[in-house]
């Protein structure tokens, strides 16, 4: 076995782009958006990683945040009084210091892993890193050890996700486009959904679209939207600066967006990853008053549907949210997962043994759905070296 070393690296400026590269390898976004993220920043976040070395050859990363999650910011009324209360009264459950494992931008989280590492050296590499993510998060005096937003397509070890408590969270989207033509789609959904998309189409005319990957003209009205549509959100976990909007289409591969023009006035934009592998949905932001007039959420599913059909592209991504629309949509889900560990024992066991109330009550809060839709992979997050037919990263579509 190779000579292993961990580091926390606050920064990635020692990692070659070709190291990152291999980690997470194509088709994978997640290299030169971590890249970007440590450049763009995201409010509210301190972002880092895990490293582990084999010869001071990079083998193992767990991408890190540090945030403190403040329960009582996604709610109103007595929920928000409660929530505040006990966050004077027991800060470390109600506004927890919490240092993550995943991507805060991912719409799955995923751990970049060499792919030509042997079995025995991945798992002491394993060993070794959760051991120095438990000893930064006593060092940074953490509340709350989570492992976000990961499915079985995260690449976790079965031996580290015994070790953590599990919570449900909301469930990516994925739709197969194993159809030749949007009749062909439109004939796969129910009778309901069809008369309801041929309504919403009528004012599909007095909308212009438009692709592009340069666009500085409009990046302050993408930016304006982008922080509309934040603060609609009943749930943000960070906010981008308007650096990474400006920059993602120059540092991602495939990055592009398509907007939506009413009266030539930018009324909604989608940032999108599109690759032959799948068309990944980042974002999509609208002004409200035109998009539901003009019914541009619908609008901008129709025309990544048929972008798909027209490149023959398999697999669309639509991200997190919104799950009743897109399975009226035809969509299916893929459930994701929060595993967590408080630093605390009598907390631990507590939010361990109350996590299905928890569920509960966060569904009820509207952090997410009461229960995941129908689900088109297994639930189960376990020991997985294989990356999924297309990894993928989306913050989600916002209706």
């Amino acid at each position: 076995m190779n000579n292993l070393a961990c580091h926390y690296l606050p920064r990635l400026d020692g990692i070659s782009a070709a190291a990152l590269e291999r980690l997470f390898p194509e088709p994978s976004s997640a290299a030169p958006l971590l890249t970007l993220l440590e450049e763009s920043g995201i409010d509210g976040f301190n972002l880092g990683s895990i490293v582990v070395f084999a010869d001071d050859l990079p083998i193992l990363l767990l991408p890190l945040f540090e945030t403190q999650f403040d329960l009582s910011a996604f709610v109103a009324g007595w929920a928000r009084t409660a929530l505040k209360t006990g966050g004077r009264l027991i800060p470390s459950v109600f506004r927890p210091r919490i240092l993550g494992v995943g991507l805060v931008e991912g719409e799955w989280s995923e751990i970049g892993i060499d792919p030509q590492i042997a079995e025995d050296t991945l798992a002491a590499a394993y060993k070794l890193a959760f051991s120095t993510l438990q000893t930064l998060a006593a060092e940074h005096n953490n509340d709350l050890v989570a492992l976000y937003n990961f499915n079985q397509y995260g690449r976790l070890p079965g031996a580290v996700c015994k070790q953590f408590n599990r919570m449900q969270f909301r469930p990516c989207t994925q739709m197969s486009i194993d159809f030749s033509s949007m009749e062909e789609y439109l004939q796969r959904l129910s009778g309901a959904a069809r008369k309801d998309l041929h309504r919403k189409m009528r004012v599909a005319p007095e909308v212009r679209v438009m692709r592009s990957r340069t666009i500085s003209p409009y990046l302050d009205r993408i930016y304006q939207l982008y922080q509309q549509t934040v603060a609609r959100s009943p749930m943000v976990l960070g906010v981008h600066r308007r650096l990474f909007f400006e920059k993602v289409c120059e540092r991602v591969p495939g990055a592009e967006y398509t907007l939506y023009f009413v009266q030539e006035e930018l009324a909604a934009f989608n940032l999108l990853f599109v690759k032959q592998e799948a068309l990944v949905d980042k974002y999509f932001c609208m002004n409200y008053r035109l998009g539901s007039k003009y019914n541009l959420y619908v609008l901008s599913w129709l025309e990544n549907v048929r972008t798909c059909v027209e490149r023959k592209i398999p697999l669309y991504y639509a991200g997190q949210g919104t799950e009743k629309t897109k399975a009226h949509l035809g969509a299916t889900f893929i459930p994701n997962f929060i595993l967590f560990k408080h630093r605390q024992p009598v907390f631990d066991r507590l939010l361990a043994w109350q996590s299905t109330l928890i569920n509960k009550i966060l569904s009820r809060l509207g952090f997410w759905p009461a229960a995941a839709p129908r689900s088109a992979a297994d639930a189960l997050v376990g020991e997985n070296r294989n990356h999924a037919p297309y990894r993928a990263q989306s913050g989600g579509r916002e209706l």
